[in-house]
Parts: structure tokens; C-alpha cells; sequence
């Protein structure tokens, strides 16, 4: 199994004990279709931390600020920096994200995106609705764990796409 493959189980194994617990389903915010759960949380990890410790970090965070949400989550580690295997990694993200929503990403699901530059995150959510159909994240809560620098920007940019956006500083 690779690393990506690894942390997305990770995760969703995390959020699948949680899940199975008896909940009262809250309903989602309406008016701006963007929610801010409260900034409380786990610590951040060093950003030299490996992927499964960011998993795990990813994957408190969707505990904390996705309670409410029903469906499955799906978490997806933004690595930083320049190198090729970076790199690659933020490409084949780019373009495993889109292929999932529709068959795996379906309404009432949690998306999680975050990693550790919060400059990088931001830039590949921002990029990453070039490729996102419109109306294809309806009734999808899309958790931000970066910085709220492009907050307006993001917000902007998934509009077409009706998803549900929350953001979390870390």
C-alpha cells in the first residue's frame, strides 16, 4: 500500500469508529454555504512530521469540525515543498480528488484537505476546482485545514461547485 493509500485508511478508519456512535444529525449551514467551526483542536504537527502522523492530525481535525456529517470522510494530505516526490504527490492528488467525487465522494461526505504549508494547501485547493465540475460537491463539506489568507478566494472559486466549505487554522 503507498503512503497516500495508507493515510486515506488511516483516516477513514479513524472516522469510521467515530462514526459509529449514535449521532443527532445537525442541519448544514445554508445562508453562504461556509461554516467556521471553532478553532479548537489538536496541536499542529512539525511540519518535517511523516504522512501518518498529518493523517492523523487530518483525520482529528475531521472528527472535531465534521461531527455533523454523516457520510464517510475522505482525507487528502498536502505535501509541501519542491521536491519530485512532492510534487508528484500533489499531482496525483490533483487528480485522484476530482475522479472520486460522483462514485466515492457522494453527498453528506467529508472531504479533508490540509498539509503542512499552508501556502501550498491554499494554492492546490484554489487549483484544484479548475478540474471539479460545477454542482458536483453538492451536499459535500469541504474541511480546510490551512490558513484563512485565501478564504475569500476559496470561497469564490467553489461556488460553482456547492459544496459546503469549512476552514480551520491550525
Amino acid at each position: 500500500m503507498n503512503k497516500s493509500g495508507l493515510v486515506l485508511w488511516v483516516g477513514f478508519m479513524s472516522m469510521a469508529a467515530v462514526g459509529c456512535s449514535p449521532q443527532t444529525p445537525t442541519p448544514p449551514a445554508t445562508a453562504a454555504k461556509v461554516s467556521s467551526p471553532a478553532a479548537t483542536g489538536p496541536a499542529k504537527p512539525a511540519a518535517s512530521a511523516d504522512d501518518n502522523t498529518w493523517g492523523t492530525y487530518l483525520s482529528e481535525q475531521g472528527k472535531i469540525h465534521g461531527k455533523d456529517v454523516a457520510g464517510n470522510p475522505y482525507i487528502y494530505f498536502i505535501p509541501s515543498g519542491d521536491t519530485p516526490a512532492a510534487i508528484t504527490r500533489r499531482k496525483d492528488e490533483a487528480q485522484s480528488i476530482p475522479t472520486a467525487i460522483g462514485p466515492i465522494v457522494i453527498p453528506g461526505s467529508l472531504l479533508v484537505l490540509g498539509g503542512p504549508d499552508p501556502q501550498q494547501t491554499n494554492a492546490f485547493v484554489l487549483a484544484l476546482t479548475k478540474t471539479i465540475k460545477p454542482n458536483a460537491l453538492h451536499d459535500v463539506v469541504v474541511l480546510i485545514v490551512s490558513d484563512a489568507s485565501q478564504k475569500d478566494a476559496i470561497t469564490k472559486a467553489y461556488a460553482s461547485t456547492d459544496a459546503t466549505l469549512r476552514f480551520v487554522a491550525m
